[in-house]
């Protein structure tokens, strides 16, 4: 029976400025773990990622080396690597600039029956999202002087390529699980892209 993994998500390096609370089902694969994330922390989706256990790596396949079945991150689903509450697991996003996730497993539970397309969710959170090729150290830069100042003076251009202003405190749980899903989709497209590597004989 499919459960309900409460996880909580904290991008490392800007003191708890920016986090989420998310559910997703037992049955999700590694990857999508990976797709909610770059979807609810608003990223460009356009960097590598892998996601952390114990000592294992599970990563995207690639044409440089081999990634054995038990570590993809396509094949491998959640439910099936052992985590208990309390456990943390690592994303690392952009491994030239080290966009580094904690997911927290906060709460395990049986899925509601017929319930299973109400996952992923959000459940709650707080800081707009990050910001690509900029390491955490200079976000909590812009975020200390937002704080500082009492508004945000740094834009940047968006998935949309329109400039704005990027506030940390922008931050709108609503409108995250009305786009959430789709954005999820957009970003498993893109990254579909490795599945030509897939090589299991």
């Amino acid at each position: 029976m499919a459960e309900v993994y409460t996880l909580k998500v904290t991008y490392q390096g800007c003191e708890n400025k920016i986090w989420r609370e998310a559910q997703i089902s037992s049955n999700a694969f590694l990857a999508d773990v990976g797709y909610m994330v770059l979807a609810t922390f608003d990223t460009l989706a356009y960097h590598v990622f892998s996601i952390s256990y114990k000592d294992i790596v599970f990563e995207l396949p690639n044409e440089d080396e081999e990634v054995p079945f038990e570590e993809c991150l396509f094949c491998v689903k959640l439910g099936e690597i052992g985590v208990k509450v309390g456990d943390k697991l690592t994303m690392l996003y952009d491994f030239g600039c080290d966009q580094e996730f904690e997911i927290e497993i906060v709460n395990i539970e049986t899925m509601p029956k017929g319930a299973g397309r109400s996952y992923p969710k959000i459940i709650t959170g707080a800081g707009k999202g990050i910001l690509d090729d900029i390491p955490a150290f200079e976000t909590l830069e812009i975020i200390n002087d937002t704080d500082k100042n009492g508004s945000s003076a740094y834009t940047y251009l968006t998935k949309y390529e329109n400039e704005v202003i990027w506030d940390y405190r922008d931050y709108d749980l609503k409108v995250d699980n009305i786009l959430l899903k789709g954005e999820i989709a957009r970003i498993a497209e893109g990254y579909s892209a490795f599945e030509a590597y897939l090589d299991f004989e």
